[in-house]
């Protein structure tokens, strides 16, 4: 296309081998389909472009191996939301002769029409190769472009990312934060600037050994879920400043023995699932929580002295405040 088509909505270039890509000259594209695009090494996406486009499948794109995007569920779910997941690599086609450690990328990116970001075209910008080194991925554009993505409200990272962007505070709309078996040991304390954030999720971070001190700046926290945190010893007595949490669990952090003390001061606090973690005891004020239901190990919540405990799987069982 030597020159601007205006008129051009569809654009479909699938099983291509295009290796260069300029999206400027198509600026009220509304599909775009560059499935299994091998090939494709560069693509030109100016600042305002693909704010259209409805309907796209980028997926088998080795840029983001693959990168796959739906725009358009319903308005009753209008959350923009992004996935990323870094799985390791033995050997890589574009590399084949690089014998350092290789990482695939895998973007999933959900966007509601009625909210246009133009985040998909910031995505595409900063594709990298489908295989990069760790030490390259932990400062890549690729982890830092995230935190200027627009409206974001749902961020999941997964699988070998060995820290957290220090700019994540610019996610001023985040509500939502996943973090699933990653590399990460310690978190910036600037997470705790995301004012608007109401779930907070850690899932078999094995290597997570502390929270920020200030975690309990998150003022709307709703729900905090610490997961298999094998490495995890402490709880930072601020999360006893969250007014909003209701659901605090954190099973299987075998090395967690204590809960902040004056945790009877969250007083909305709903739901508290301490199975199998090391906590033999359980702060005086948590019997202020009227109403709290303790989950655990049938034998652990009966070593508390609880009476009428009820059994709800083999190995669950819950108690009442």
């Amino acid at each position: 296309m030597p020159v601007e088509s205006f008129k051009l909505r569809s654009f479909n270039i699938c099983c291509s081998k295009l290796r260069t890509l300029d999206l400027g000259l198509t600026p009220n594209l509304e599909e775009l389909d560059l499935k299994d695009c091998y090939d494709l090494v560069e693509v030109h996406v100016p600042v305002g472009c693909l704010k259209k486009v409805a309907c796209s499948n980028l997926s088998g794109w080795v840029m983001f191996a693959p990168l796959l995007v739906n725009q358009g569920f319903p308005e009753v779910d209008p959350r923009t939301e992004l996935i990323l997941t870094v799985t390791s690599l033995d050997t890589s086609s574009l590399h084949p002769d690089i014998n350092l450690p290789k990482f695939q990328l895998r973007c999933v990116y959900n966007e509601s029409l009625l909210s246009p970001s133009g985040n998909l075209g910031k995505l595409i910008s900063f594709g990298l190769c489908g295989c990069t080194s760790l030490a390259s991925l932990s400062g890549s554009i690729s982890l830092r472009s995230i935190c200027g993505l627009q409206c974001l409200k749902k961020l999941t990272l997964e699988g070998f990312i060995p820290e957290v962007p220090n700019e994540l505070d610019q996610l001023e709309f985040l509500e939502e934060l996943t973090l699933s078996s990653t590399k990460i040991k310690h978190l910036p304390d600037r997470i705790c600037m995301l004012k608007r954030l109401k779930l907070l999720r850690f899932k078999s971070c094995w290597l997570l050994e502390q929270l920020p001190e200030d975690l309990g700046r998150l003022e709307c926290l709703e729900e905090l879920y610490l997961t298999e945190c094998l490495f995890l010893r402490d709880i930072p007595n601020s999360i006893c400043e969250m007014k909003r949490l209701k659901c605090f669990h954190l099973p299987y952090c075998v090395l967690v023995e204590k809960l902040p003390e004056e945790i009877g001061r969250i007083n909305c606090l709903k739901e508290l699932n301490i199975e199998g973690t090391g906590i033999k005891h359980l702060p005086q004020s948590t019997f202020q929580l009227k109403g709290l239901r303790i989950l655990g190990s049938r034998w652990q919540l009966e070593s508390y002295d609880f009476t009428s405990v009820t059994q709800i799987s083999e190995y669950m069982a819950f108690w009442y405040i």
